[in-house]
């Protein structure tokens, strides 16, 4: 097969069907056709060059060189001509005020894009369904500047038959429109719905706020995907198993219907959800390596170590291997209960006195040539 009809299957086919052997030989063959191009980067041609890396002896997924998250902060990492450039995402910058810098073209964009909207599909079908968002409309507007939040609102919501964003902002703090909240429930409440927030907001201005008030809502069918946020969450010692059973408690749903996912900036179009069994789950284009803090070494099963992120989205930056600055749990292979195939992990905190890279909670997009 040619190398584009292998990303094409691989990003727009069914995804978690592949062993794990077969998809590992698909994303080699891939990434290493890949990697010649990031040798365009003369930062990236140098630490390949001091790292002795020879493309052609590299053998396994293991071997292909990683690039720390904390590159995208102090080099401009672009491997695409700079008119080739439509969009540049900078991440949020929170600890030393410098954002990471992700360049990206069109093609990269779409597959981005294309890779959210297969896996998503996987976990919530492809039948679009009312969708309440926990945020307010601006959060999503059209412009120069987009927040995370912003983007994943987008990539969500092309699964949306309608949107509600239930929030207003009202000096800058977003309150719950409980009117539009109650008129949204009537309306759809033995439909299956789709509610997405940010973990954070969905959290301290949402959940806490229909608690205090002592709100019930009744939306059994829904389902609600959250991500980002956490470190927040865990400063205020709020663990995963309380957040969903709060969740599920006030949507009078079941905990199942709770669903978490990871993912980040630097690799936009990858996430990692939950499955019915609590484990995250690797999609077909992309990889998880867990590599040990001492030696780098991929880490044994059940064992911890940080997280490396490899996908095959991303030509017009070098996202063929993120090490990233979080800590998971290897679980298994190919042999999850919930009979998806690959890898599957934990994800446990970020990594301790490490620069926290902030909950991507802001971060701008810059329409370039427009």
């Amino acid at each position: 097969l040619e190398i584009v009809e292998i990303i094409d299957e691989l990003v727009f086919g069914e995804q978690f069907n592949l062993n794990q052997k077969d998809k590992e030989k698909l994303l080699l063959k891939t990434i290493l056709s890949q990697l010649d191009n990031n040798m365009e980067n003369l930062n990236i041609k140098s630490m390949y060059e001091k790292l002795s890396v020879d493309i052609n002896s590299i053998k396994t997924l293991e071997e292909v060189p990683y690039i720390p998250v904390n590159m995208f902060k102090s080099f401009d990492l672009r491997v695409c001509e700079v008119e080739k450039v439509a969009r540049v995402l900078l991440s949020s910058a929170t600890t030393t005020g410098i954002p990471s810098k992700i360049y990206l073209d069109k093609k990269t964009s779409i597959r981005q894009t294309q890779g959210l909207i297969s896996t998503l599909s996987n976990f919530l079908g492809s039948q679009r369904r009312p969708m309440l968002i926990i945020d307010d409309e601006d959060s999503n507007k059209k412009g120069d500047s987009m927040t995370a939040r912003g983007a994943a609102i987008r990539g969500v919501s092309a699964f949306a038959s309608e949107i509600c964003y239930v929030m207003d902002k009202e000096n800058d703090e977003l309150r719950v429109n409980i009117d539009r909240l109650r008129t949204f429930e009537r309306k759809h409440k033995d439909e299956k719905i789709i509610v997405y927030g940010f973990t954070y907001i969905l959290w301290s201005k949402f959940l806490k706020v229909l608690k205090q008030e002592q709100i019930q809502l009744n939306m059994p069918n829904m389902k609600l995907l959250h991500s980002g946020g956490w470190k927040k969450l865990i400063s205020e010692k709020v663990e995963k198993k309380v957040f969903s059973e709060t969740a599920a408690q006030l949507f009078n749903t079941k905990v199942s219907n709770i669903i978490d996912f990871y993912g980040m900036v630097e690799q936009l179009g990858v996430v990692f959800i939950d499955c019915e069994y609590g484990y995250k789950h690797v999609p077909n284009f992309a990889e998880i390596i867990i590599r040990d803090i001492q030696t780098l070494e991929e880490v044994k099963l059940g064992e911890i170590g940080i997280i490396e992120v490899m996908s095959i989205l991303g030509t017009s930056y070098p996202s063929q291997a993120i090490l990233t600055e979080d800590v998971g749990k290897f679980i298994g292979i190919d042999d999850c209960p919930c009979g998806r195939h690959g890898k599957y992990f934990k994800f446990k905190s970020r990594i301790d006195k490490a620069e926290v890279r902030g909950c991507g909670d802001t971060f701008a997009l810059r329409e370039v040539g427009r």
